[in-house]
């Protein structure tokens, strides 16, 4: 028996190619296979190919043709064996030798169709007198072939009748029936190359599936507490239900929406909040049936009112201006602000609450700076169209001495987590935070109620260092606070070591950086260390806190010096920055100098000071002396005691005289000396003891007189006129033995005494 499709293949395949040779065909062969153009996915055949040329005989399979090892049956054909085909595929024959086209056949692989399964039937009534029919089902597994499918349909008042279908996915059918059938049947056919299946009637009541059109809707109007919607429907429904929705997409019925609708029928909304946009739905039901499917989607916004709600406020203050506070306010939520906000209003009020300062900011404005005193109070408030926010005030808080806490911060991922102990009962907390040295623009906070004994910080961004502080608000208006750092998350080391510059100056070096970038701090910087390694090899450290920026290195020893630093996190220490060569240098110029004077005084200092032991020499050296001497007198009227008689505390006299001076000539003072001893044991500014005039009217002056006079002839005659007592009674032995003084004798009788009379000749002392 097997024998018999082989001899039919053979006979088919010569027939195939008299045929084309009798039609004079330029193929190079004839190609077929053991079964039909279309085969089940799994199955194996033959693909035969009878060539025309003796030579050069190809069998190719897939696409792009791949070469296929073949099998000879005689001298014109051959043939390959095809296990398990799991797509489709084409095969290909040539004659290589000869100029010839090639030969191809295409074979599908796939499967014959499952049952249909699952048929769901719906009715909608679009009219009085019609409805319309639609139907779905699933059809099984994919068969990867062309399938085609019928929808039988029967009703009570007809036998069955084929709708054929046109391919969708998943499949269905859509078909008119008139308002007088009440029952239904259905059932579906699939079919392909490789069988048919055909599903179980499916029975349905329309009365149970029977469902309205989707009603149509518009937006009448809104208030700010409500909308009112148009319904408009072909039929008349006894149930309707409408929903409603804000920007979360969240749908809410509204429970009054239960209720007969006409064809054309109005339906309010209420319960809607303040300036919201929302979207509205609805969908209508029969006493009986299914609901309709959703209508179109229709949206509105809900009208302004005031703001009911204060804003979040906190406050900082300047670092610089003590008379100044910056506040902060956060933004108001769409539920909160009832309405687009216009403007911020910020005033400010004294202890009796006079308005002292008031001031409008924009819609966009977020903080703003205002003078402040310590009885004021600041009150900001937001505005829309339909009125201002109610205000919130923030006091002038003051330190409450008594008050103690303690706060533990556990960092965790991107955020952390404050807890707190207070002893008194609070009004609210604050907690604030921001990124270390930014606290003017980056302060976050978070008010909280009296009992909350913990908060929780998120949105922290990575190796970022914060600072903040927890603030507890009292009724009486006193607060207390205490502060907290390190709050960052995902630390590590630091990835670079600080940028250093230097200033030398002698034996002094000043250090000066700036801070590290903060995507390369990793974190908050503990400390930074200065590493200062000298010639010999020897490092020593400096620790630096981390607020500073400067460091001064003092007493360098002589010599070169390298010089590094690094900076710390919690985490550890950072890499070196770059190593600076510092090279400390004594002043040479100073050096030289001293050397050089040394050397020179090395010789002739000792010499004159031997030579000085010499009486002749020491005279002559004091002659020479002399000479380099101003010749000018000094004046003795310049002296202490001359300028206080001058001023009115007397005058002395010689002796009593009837002549009396002009207004151009002043009184000259004049000092009497009785004995030259006595002026050695008296002091220049003791002389105004001394007598002034005789005893009695009888008795002569005394034996040595010197006077001084008021004028001076310039300021280089500002000198002193007597040095010390040894020197004084030096000079008055010589000039007694010289005779250098005049007597009484040789003095004028007429007239007042006056030191152009008497005047020492101070050039004799040259010859001393």
């Amino acid at each position: 028996m097997a024998a018999i499709p082989t001899i039919w293949s053979w006979l088919f395949a010569v027939s195939l190619v008299l045929l084309r040779l009798g039609t004079g065909e330029s193929s190079s062969c004839v190609i077929w296979s053991s079964a039909r153009p279309v085969v089940q996915r799994g199955s194996s055949l033959k693909v035969y190919c009878t060539f025309r040329c003796g030579c050069g005989r190809s069998m190719y399979s897939g696409h792009p043709p791949s070469l296929q090892r073949h099998t000879v049956v005689n001298h014109s054909t051959t043939y390959i064996q095809v296990e398990n085909i799991t797509k489709d595929q084409t095969f290909s024959c040539l004659c290589t030798c000869l100029d010839l086209d090639p030969c191809g056949l295409d074979i599908s692989a796939g499967y014959p169709p499952e049952t249909p399964r699952n048929i769901c039937c719906n009715y909608t009534v679009l009219s009085e007198q019609m409805g319309e029919m639609f139907c779905s089902w699933e059809k099984g597994c994919e068969t990867h072939l062309r399938d085609t499918s019928e929808l039988w349909v029967s009703s009570d008042s007809k036998s069955w009748r084929p709708i054929k279908i046109k391919g969708s996915d998943p499949p269905s059918a859509r078909f008119a029936l008139p308002d007088e059938v009440r029952f239904i049947s259905v059932q579906v056919t699939t079919h392909n190359a490789l069988g048919s299946a055909m599903s179980l009637p499916a029975n349905y009541t329309l009365s149970n599936i029977v469902t309205p059109a989707a009603p149509v809707l518009g937006v009448h109007r809104c208030s700010s507490r409500g909308c009112t919607i148009r319904i408009r429907q072909p039929v008349k429904t006894q149930h309707l239900e409408v929903q409603y929705a804000t920007e979360t997409g969240l749908w809410t019925t509204d429970p009054n929406s239960n209720m007969p609708v006409a064809l054309d029928q109005f339906f309010s909304i209420s319960s809607l909040e303040p300036y919201q946009w929302y979207q509205f739905r609805a969908r209508t039901k029969f006493k009986t049936g299914l609901w309709s499917s959703w209508s179109n989607v229709t949206s509105s916004w809900t009208q302004e009112e005031a703001p009911a709600k204060e804003l979040d406020v906190w406050y900082t203050r300047h670092p610089f201006d003590f008379d100044s506070i910056r506040l902060y306010w956060k933004p108001m939520t769409v539920s909160h602000a009832r309405g687009k906000i216009l403007a911020y209003s910020v005033s400010v009020h004294d202890s009796q609450s006079v308005l002292v300062f008031t001031s409008n900011l924009s819609a966009n404005a977020t903080n703003t700076s205002v003078k402040f005193c310590a009885e004021c109070h600041v009150t900001v408030s937001a505005l829309n169209s339909k009125g201002m926010s109610p205000p919130a005030k923030i006091l002038a808080y003051r330190a409450k001495a008594s008050a103690h806490l303690d706060v533990e911060v556990k960092a965790h991922e991107r955020g952390a987590t404050l807890w707190w102990r207070q002893p008194e009962i609070a009004a609210s907390y604050v907690v604030e935070w921001y990124l270390e040295g930014l606290k003017m623009h980056e302060l976050q906070w978070l008010r909280l109620a009296g009992e909350d004994h913990h908060a929780v910080i998120t949105g922290l961004n990575a190796s970022e260092c914060y600072e903040g502080a927890v603030y507890v608000l009292y009724t009486d208006g006193s607060m207390t606070w205490r502060t907290f750092r390190l709050i960052n998350t995902s630390q590590s080391v630091p990835k670079v070591g600080p940028s250093v510059k230097w200033e030398a100056d002698a034996t002094r070096v000043t250090l000066t950086w700036a801070e590290l970038p903060r995507a390369q701090r990793s974190g908050c910087i503990t400390q930074y260390t200065i590493y200062l390694e000298d010639s010999r090899g020897h490092v020593q450290q400096y620790f630096v806190q981390p607020t500073k920026r400067t460091f001064v290195l003092e007493d360098l020893p002589v010599g070169p010096h390298n010089l590094w630093m690094t900076a710390w996190t919690s985490q550890g220490e950072g890499p070196a920055s770059l190593k600076i060569q510092i090279n400390i240098q004594a002043v040479e110029g100073v050096r030289v100098f001293l050397l050089v004077l040394c050397l020179l005084l090395s010789v002739p200092v000792p010499l004159l000071l031997c030579l000085c032991q010499i009486g002749a020499v020491k005279k002559r050296a004091w002659l020479l002396f002399q000479c380099f001497m101003l010749q000018v007198v000094p004046d003795p009227a310049n002296s202490k005691w001359a300028k206080e008689y001058d001023q009115g505390k007397g005058k002395i006299h010689a002796q009593q005289s009837q002549t009396v001076p002009t207004e151009e000539e002043e009184e000259p003072i004049v000092v009497i000396v009785k004995d030259p001893e006595e002026l050695s044991n008296h002091n220049i500014e003791e002389l105004d003891s001394l007598p002034t005039s005789p005893s009695t009217p009888g008795e002569p002056f005394p034996t040595y007189i010197k006077s001084y006079s008021h004028k001076s002839d310039g300021s280089e005659q500002t000198q002193t006129s007597l040095n010390t007592e040894t020197e004084q009674e030096a000079q008055f032995s010589e000039e007694e033995e010289d005779g250098l003084y005049k007597t009484e004798e040789e003095l004028p009788t007429v007239g007042k005494l006056t030191l152009d009379l008497v005047r020492i000749d101070w050039s004799l002392s040259e010859n001393c």
